[in-house]
């Protein structure tokens, strides 16, 4: 990669340029004076030069009153800088008013030459000679100026289009995006929200006509689960038709205190079970759900492919000095590092179907609050999840971020 060159900044730029043009306009007057085409200016010619001197780094602020203060400095030698004033001045102007500029800089030079150039060709008559040179003197720095003014309205409406082109891009991808939303929103409501409904109607039904406690109880679960699963999608469903939905994402039940409220109702034995997530710091509402979430996903994973007679031990905590939240959740691996399962297991694993997209959306999850996610199994067996979210303001650093994007085993069971 071949590395960028050094820029100075814009007002060190700026200052370069306008120390050059200064540069060029006195040595063009020194090199006339040395050559003697011009008589040495006395009083009043040496006041006049030190004006337009002095008034031409403001050409771009007003070049029309620089262009004045430089055109009686030409008798001096000072053609260099009426020139540069008559290009900043036609590149602001119409062009009548700089055709105007342009006339009145051709009569300034032709009187210049005619009457009190020293022993020049055009003072010896040639007024033909005179008058060509006069022209294009003042007709060059103003067709400069025109073109500069004309690539710099070219540039504008080039802007202007691609600005209003991002504009039409952004707005229709905006309506594809809502579109998919409600979409989805519709899909969700009428296939998951029927579906759910069921459930609960059915083990309501179940509880009431269930024989003994046991089952009554069992329905019970099922039903309130069922009933917080259709809670959560109802407000996933209202998140998808907001016009602004990460600002409606967060649902009612997933911060961090709902964590050990969650762990309840896994029925798995969390031993330690740890929360801190600091007094120093306030975390997002956006973070405490990317925990929950983090924390929700790994208890599933234990049910479905773990041993969920063996505690589970769960830490959500700030570190660092409150500038990050790490989740972490270790537990015995129902299937060995192998893949083999183990005979003692009591989950799910060999009935529950796995989509594969959990851990991928949890990673997603983490990525967007800059943070990162690492999941396997740990030398001694067990299998390890640990998210860590930077706190706002600052980024993932230090011991977490070298624990997270170390080189880990990939796990052999996936939700």
């Amino acid at each position: 990669m071949i590395p960028a060159k050094p820029r100075l900044p814009p007002f060190a730029r700026r200052c370069a340029t306008e120390a050059a043009v200064l540069l060029l306009a006195g040595t063009d007057l020194l090199v006339e004076l040395l050559e003697g085409e011009k008589e040495q200016p006395g009083p009043y010619g040496l006041v006049l030069t030190v004006l337009a001197l002095a008034a031409l780094p403001w050409r771009r602020r007003r070049p029309v009153l620089v262009l004045v203060l430089t055109l009686p400095a030409l008798p001096a030698g000072m053609q260099l800088a009426a020139l540069v004033a008559l290009v900043a001045a036609a590149r602001v102007l119409p062009l009548v008013a700089a055709s105007l500029c342009a006339v009145v800089v051709s009569v300034a030079e032709l009187l210049d030459s005619l009457l009190w150039r020293v022993g020049s060709p055009h003072a010896s008559g040639d007024v033909l000679q005179a008058l060509v040179y006069c022209t294009v003197f003042g007709a060059a720095p103003a067709a400069l100026g025109q073109l500069l003014r004309s690539r710099a309205r070219v540039a504008e409406q080039v802007l202007a289009l691609r600005q209003s082109h991002e504009r039409a891009l952004r707005s229709e991808r905006a309506a594809v995006e809502e579109g998919a939303r409600a979409a989805l929103a519709r899909e969700m409501h009428d296939v998951v929200g029927h579906e759910m409904s069921l459930i609960s109607v059915r083990t309501a039904a179940l509880a009431r006509r269930a024989p003994d406690a046991d089952t009554r109880q069992e329905a019970e679960l099922i039903r309130t689960v069922s009933l917080r699963a259709l809670d959560e999608m109802r407000h996933l469903v209202r998140a998808l038709r907001e016009q602004h939905p990460e600002e409606a994402s967060v649902p009612l039940g997933s911060r961090l205190a709902d964590i050990p409220a969650l762990v309840e109702r896994s029925g798995l034995t969390v031993q330690p079970l740890t929360i801190a997530p600091g007094d120093r710091v306030y975390w997002p509402a956006t973070v405490e759900l990317a925990a929950y979430r983090t924390v929700q996903e790994a208890l599933t994973n234990v049910l479905r492919h773990g041993d969920v007679g063996a505690p589970v031990a769960l830490r959500v905590e700030s570190v660092d000095g409150d500038t990050c939240l790490v989740v972490e959740v270790r537990s015995a691996s129902a299937r060995g590092t192998t893949g083999e399962a183990a005979p003692e297991t009591t989950g799910g694993a060999a009935s529950e179907p796995s989509g594969g997209h959990g851990l991928t959306g949890l990673r997603e999850r983490a990525r967007i609050l800059d943070g990162a996610l690492a999941a396997g199994p740990t030398p001694d067996g067990s299998f390890l999840l640990r998210a860590a979210f930077p706190a706002p303001g600052h980024g993932l650093m230090g011991p977490e971020r070298r624990r997270l994007t170390a080189p880990r085993t990939t796990a052999t069971h996936r939700p």
